[in-house]
């Protein structure tokens, strides 16, 4: 269908079937575009709104406030419709001719029906404030932050859910969220439950504290403010202060969240399905050229539910194809008009086990659009491998149950390798070069062999006090200017169990670390592995397990669990290991070099 026949078709059906809509939020941003032949200034306004109704809805904006231009054109185009929620959502790009002389200007979408909800929202209203002075750092017109988001998101009542609202800046802000206003924002409070906390970076965390079914309208105001003080100029010649604490635009971020009855674990990969690789991590900056298709590849995997949707909010051009189960192909081939843009996609994969329905996290990225390659994230680098680790999960076959932890470190000549932890990201600046993480070690010739550790317990009928292994590893770093030393210290202790035999074990080795790794100051990253929502008879365990991790970038909290963490358990499950385990990071904490 073409673009025009898809615009005609929307505007039909926002004239036959307004009245059975009901709103599910909605986001706006824009990206100034520079000055038109004719000296007026072009701005593009990318919005995107969602109903749960028959057929795909969308409204007028209008001008409340300042010079907003003409609308020159507006093209409107499906996003995606959630087949099991009845969701339809729509995209709207706008390019408006304002007047040179324009300094801000704010444009409204109202209308009635919010989805029915529990916290007495009805009518809704998104605000945009733009404003068009240059500024002082870039020489260029602000730009706003990018973000888009999945109109209807699900959790279940007894699990908590960080819900990460993308908040990318083209230039450098720093981007924040808070509560719409009433009467100036939105029509009434969104005023949600204690279960629900949001944060300045745009984490909309739930506590799991609830056992009620519950649906809520959210309406969010996402503001970028200068990291420090710029000015705005304008054409009259009048310039504005803008310091850290004042904002440079606003943006509406509206969506709901169905609170689902209580579910047996909380485990990701259980019924909540988990994104594995090649799935880009939160946050990735992906690079593509216009006319160039950029492909991205989705994986996602539940063993008590089935992975039957994946949800998309991105470019209305944006395609989705299924390649095996659980597994979804994303086709993206910008136009020349959007070379220089940065471009949000977020999704959500969808579980289902009878009548139930759950959600993964919500995953989102950022294309842009340039003069580089486009990108396959199917594709495996090329380069030669890097030292690997491998994790090995045996049982011995005796009466007793026991659990026996093979860690094997060494380099692998063979074709195929093993599990290899490779935990890069991409920086848009040139200079630096990506962070690569990699969690080895360099065996000396003359060393003895590969460092196994065997944990074995034995239940017996005793009280004696349960099993406790420590290890310790002594990486011993080349002599090379700000190398540091650090040991590790690995604490395996039984919980839920109270008879065991007590064994102690000490295993120490000394290895020498790659000369890649220590010339940085070195993160503390600590995991613990536990399941503390399903019960079972087997002994379960939580093991501590404290990791150095140098970088040639800064190392942030965020970063190590939504990224490090994440492909870890990813690899991790791939490898075999059984899904009934939490990588959860307890402390950081930087060592002086």
């Amino acid at each position: 269908m073409s673009p025009s026949q898809s615009s005609l078709l929307l505007l039909l059906l926002m004239v036959s079937c307004s009245w059975a809509s009901h709103f599910l939020g909605g986001t706006m941003t824009f990206n100034p575009r520079g000055t038109n032949p004719d000296g007026t200034y072009r701005v593009d306004l990318d919005y995107k709104t969602t109903f749960h109704s028959t057929g795909c809805l969308t409204y007028t904006w209008y001008c409340i406030s300042g010079d907003c231009g003409n609308e020159i054109s507006l093209v409107l185009n499906i996003v995606d419709q959630g087949i099991s929620e009845d969701w339809c959502q729509t995209e709207g790009v706008m390019t408006r001719h304002v007047s040179n002389n324009t300094q801000t200007f704010d444009l409204l979408l109202d209308g009635g029906n919010w989805i029915d909800n529990d916290n007495y929202v009805s009518a809704w209203w998104l605000l945009t404030l733009v404003d068009l002075g240059v500024r002082s750092d870039t020489k260029t017109v602000n730009r706003s932050p990018q973000t888009t988001v999945i109109p209807l998101m699900r959790v279940p009542a007894n699990c908590e859910r960080d819900f990460k609202l993308l908040s990318f800046d083209p230039d450098g802000d720093e981007v924040r969220c808070r509560y719409a206003v009433p009467t100036d924002e939105c029509y009434t409070s969104s005023d949600l439950p204690n279960d629900f906390t949001l944060r300045e970076n745009c984490t909309l965390s739930f506590w799991g504290n609830s056992n009620t079914t519950r649906t809520y309208a959210v309406q969010l105001v996402m503001e970028d403010f200068p990291t420090q003080s710029i000015s705005l100029s304008y054409t009259d010649g009048s310039q504005s202060i803008r310091t850290s604490n004042n904002t440079l635009c606003k943006l509406p971020v509206q969506f709901a969240v169905i609170v689902d009855p209580p579910v047996t674990s909380c485990m990701e990969g259980l019924y909540l399905p988990i994104f594995l690789s090649p799935t880009p991590a939160q946050g990735a900056l992906l690079y593509a050229s216009a006319d160039q298709p950029l492909e991205i590849t989705v994986r996602a995997q539940a063993t008590q539910s089935t992975v039957s949707e994946l949800l998309v909010s991105g470019p209305s051009s944006i395609t989705e194809n299924t390649t095996v189960p659980g597994e979804y192909l994303l086709r993206w081939t910008p136009t020349e008009d959007e070379e220089g843009g940065y471009y949000p996609v977020c999704f959500i994969a969808q579980g289902v086990n009878d009548s139930s329905m759950y959600h993964s996290e919500l995953r989102c990225l950022i294309v842009r659009v340039g003069n580089t390659s486009a990108i396959r994230t199917t594709e495996e680098p090329t380069p030669s491998p890097p030292l690997t680790i491998n994790l090995t999960t045996t049982e011995e076959p005796k009466p007793s149950p026991h659990l026996t932890i093979n860690l094997t470190t060494t380099e692998e000549p063979t074709p195929s390798p093993p599990l290899t932890i490779n935990l890069t990201t991409t920086e848009e600046q040139t200079p630096s070069p990506p962070l690569t993480i990699n969690l080895t070690t360099t065996e000396e010739p003359t060393t003895s062999p590969p460092l196994t550790i065997n944990l074995t317990t034995t239940e017996e009928p005793t009280t004696s006090p349960p099993l406790t292994t420590n290890l310790t590893t002594t990486q011993i770093s080349p002599a090379l200017p700000n190398t540091t030393q650090t040991t590790t210290e690995l604490t395996t202790t039984p919980t839920n169990v109270s008879t065991y035999v007590p064994t102690t074990t000490t295993v120490t080795t000394t290895t020498t670390a790659s000369t890649t790794l220590s010339t940085h100051p070195t993160t503390d990253l600590t995991t613990h592995i536990v399941d503390g929502t399903t019960t079972s008879s087997v002994p379960r365990y939580v093991v501590v397990l404290r990791i150095k991790l140098s970088s040639l970038i800064p190392l942030t909290d965020d970063y190590i669990r939504n990224v490090v963490l994440q492909q870890l358990r990813e690899e991790l499950i791939r490898q075999g290991l059984p899904g009934d385990f939490a990588l959860r990071l307890r402390a950081t904490h930087g060592i002086s070099s």
